[in-house]
């Protein structure tokens, strides 16, 4: 192992392990809660991931004063979320890395099953909002990520409980917003169908959850036309195409995993808010990553990263390549 990090413990074989990252937040705390669920459901092992920050300001000794500090502080964060995995009957392990706390994640994350991180950190050890850990996790790392968000208050209780839905977004945002996908694991699906890396790891994960999956398939391109454009020309092809498409691909999923409800949805929209608005009730929503260029780079998709931004229930971001 390299010099900057100590791991506690021996590491878990293979893929066998959920790897969290930890910094005393809140955040990290629902991430942990997650974890040990992913870990119990899947008979994995737990690794928590905690990073310190290096500073070089040409004070030897200010500098060693502040590295004890942050080890400290990050020691008993980890401390204490090991002991709540401990408590849960479950493996676990330690890693304390020296540096950027998403690079930290990001370099494990090919050892393991599933990454799981909070949406935003406190500022500690495993610092920043959406845009530089959680986004920069979700975009690099080579295996799939769960990001949760804080507590969701706001997610809704009265909504509209349907099968095959079909909804203009335009018409206005009730018939998007009030579909009521508690319960189950939502994957958006894209030109890709059945080739969408996206809609199998959410087939894989909803099977083992014994959870019912939603395939939700949002034209966006006639957002903003007008209602006589997309009436005359677009809609009714737009729906006629769209359900042929989704019924091939849930036959498809039924025929592989017949013990799995399938059901779909077909929506006009901007499918960032679409799939956002899924969040507020499903049990997990699931998108690709379109993630480009390095750590300071373009680092999601469109609509990865707008479900992500405004999510309110905790999203699963699959690599476009898996490793």
């Amino acid at each position: 192992m390299d010099n900057d990090s100590r791991t506690q413990n021996q590491p878990a074989a293979g893929h066998d392990v959920v790897l969290v990252g930890i910094d005393g937040s809140d955040q990290a705390r629902h991430a942990l809660e997650r974890a040990v669920e992913e870990a119990r459901a899947h008979h994995l092992s737990v690794r928590l991931v905690g990073a310190y920050p290096v500073i070089g300001v040409g004070d030897p000794g200010l500098e060693m004063r502040f590295t004890e500090a942050v080890t400290q502080e990050n020691a008993e964060h980890l401390a204490e979320a090991r002991r709540v995995v401990e408590e849960a009957g479950l493996p676990v392990e330690t890693v304390e890395a020296a540096g950027d706390a998403a690079k930290a994640v990001v370099e494990r994350s090919g050892e393991a099953a599933l990454v799981v991180v909070g949406k935003r950190g406190r500022g500690g050890a495993l610092r920043g909002r959406l845009g530089s850990v959680s986004a920069a996790v979700a975009a690099h790392a080579k295996c799939p990520v769960v990001v949760v968000p804080e507590a969701a208050e706001g997610r809704h209780s009265e909504r509209h409980r349907g099968g095959n839905d079909f909804a203009l977004e335009d018409q206005g945002p009730v018939e998007a917003e009030k579909i009521d996908f508690s319960g189950r694991v939502v994957v958006g699906l894209d030109a890709l169908g059945a080739r969408n890396p996206a809609l199998w790891q959410a087939v894989e994960y909803a099977e083992q959850h014994g959870k019912p999956l939603a395939l939700v398939s949002v034209n966006g391109a006639m957002s903003g036309t007008p209602s006589w454009f997309q009436d005359e020309f677009n809609q009714a092809r737009y729906f006629h195409e769209a359900e042929r498409k989704l019924a091939e691909v849930s036959q498809e999923i039924e025929a592989e995993h017949p013990g799995l409800t399938v059901e779909h949805h077909i929506f006009v929209g901007r499918p960032g808010r679409i799939l956002m608005n899924a969040t507020h009730s499903a049990d997990l929503v699931v998108v690709g990553s379109r993630g480009i260029g390095g750590f300071r780079g373009l680092l999601l998709g469109s609509v990865s990263q707008a479900v992500l931004e405004n999510a309110a229930g905790p999203v699963m971001v699959v690599p476009a390549h898996p490793a």
